[in-house]
């Protein structure tokens, strides 16, 4: 998954353990980030935010430990914003910052700070025009992530000194027009000196007014909204299991059981799927024993109270992957490849999870039946 998606509070989806970190580091209005970018916000007079596509980066990097991806994401954001920090107090960088101030403007006050991967071994940082905001590179290698986390901030922050100043800005729209004025129009009378006054104390009153009411928070980059409060439902205010599981979002987790011994619930040599939606199952256990009529299938028609007809009342398919008869004779077997194209490639799941031969996959557009 390489689309870039970056989260506000951590996703379900996640281990508990990565969540729970993400909130500590990130989220967490008392975290060491949150209290930089809230600074950086003020002296700025734009509101800053950190976006992290964490599923991408657990793809990676997988569930590293001591460190963490999140802990030593969250050090070199940090080493980041202080080099930021250096370069406002540099009068060598005022036509830099300038530069920079002038694209925000036009990015409606926000500043956006993207957490990346590349193919280089050290971090860094690039300026992106059709993003308006910076990314923030870490190695593809954790090897050398962690490398660059064990020397500590200040051989970070020497990378960043050194490929903050290389970051260009293109000419922004407003300054290609400024930098063509109209015939007959010249750029030092008397009335247009005066409107550029007018526009650059307009200009520096919303800095003062998005300083003053900066409030820096990591952001999702489908929505940066907070979301709204709303009523806590009660058992009878719900619908039926049959009508909650017949609307979207549909789940679907689907087990590879070729290492029973970190779960003993698995059963060795079969894949176990199991669904919210039971149409959705009953296709792919359709769909299989068409196309490979001697696999061996297991399936549970539970819970009970879901519809029949609605819903297809089918909740966990199991599936032999070995499979018997004549075809076994040439080797023929079912995947989790081949499960995985049937519920991406016709079912429109996407997969928001994986780990340890198990993936977690989501439909949030509904199904139209005929």
């Amino acid at each position: 998954m390489t689309n870039l998606k970056s989260t506000a509070e951590p996703p379900p989806y996640y281990p508990p353990s990565i969540a729970q970190l993400i909130t500590q580091y990130f989220v967490s209005e008392t975290s060491v980030i949150q209290s930089q970018l809230a600074l950086l916000s003020r002296d700025l007079g734009h509101k800053v935010i950190v976006e992290a596509d964490w599923q991408r980066l657990l793809d990676e990097f997988g569930e590293q430990q001591n460190p963490t991806i999140v802990k030593v994401a969250a050090e070199i954001v940090i080493a980041w914003t202080i080099e930021v920090y250096r370069i406002l107090d540099d009068p060598k960088s005022d036509d830099w910052m300038d530069k920079l101030l002038t694209h925000l403007v036009e990015a409606g006050g926000k500043l956006r700070v993207m957490l990346d991967v590349w193919e280089n071994t050290q971090v860094g940082t690039s300026w992106s025009d059709e993003r308006k905001g910076f990314f923030v590179h870490l190695p593809k290698h954790f090897f050398f992530v962690r490398k660059a986390f064990n020397r500590g901030l200040d051989p970070v922050r020497e990378e960043f000194k050194k490929s903050l100043p290389l970051c260009s800005f293109q000419a922004t729209k407003k300054g290609k027009e400024d930098s063509k004025p109209e015939p007959g129009k010249g750029a030092g009378t008397a009335t247009e000196l005066e409107s550029g006054l007018k526009q650059l104390s307009v200009r520096d009153e919303k800095r003062k007014v998005t300083a003053a009411n900066s409030k820096t928070t990591t952001t999702s980059s489908a929505s940066s909204a907070q979301p709204k409060p709303s009523q806590f439902p009660t058992v009878a205010s719900l619908p039926s299991l049959s009508e909650i599981c017949s609307k979207p979002p549909y789940h679907i987790t689907i087990q590879d059981n070729s290492n029973p011994i970190r779960d003993n619930s698995r059963k060795p040599g079969w894949i176990s799927i199991h669904g919210s939606h039971g149409s959705s199952l009953k296709l792919i256990d359709q769909y299989i024993s068409k196309w490979i009529p001697h696999v061996v299938m297991e399936s549970e028609d539970s819970p009970p109270t879901i519809d029949g007809v609605v819903n297809g009342a089918l909740s966990t398919l199991t599936i032999r992957k070995k499979v018997s008869g004549a075809l076994a004779a040439r080797g023929q077997s079912v995947t989790v490849p081949i499960v995985l194209a049937i519920v991406e490639g016709t079912l429109g799941y996407e997969v928001v999870w994986q780990g340890d031969g198990e993936y977690r996959l989501r439909r949030d557009a509904p199904f139209v039946y005929e």
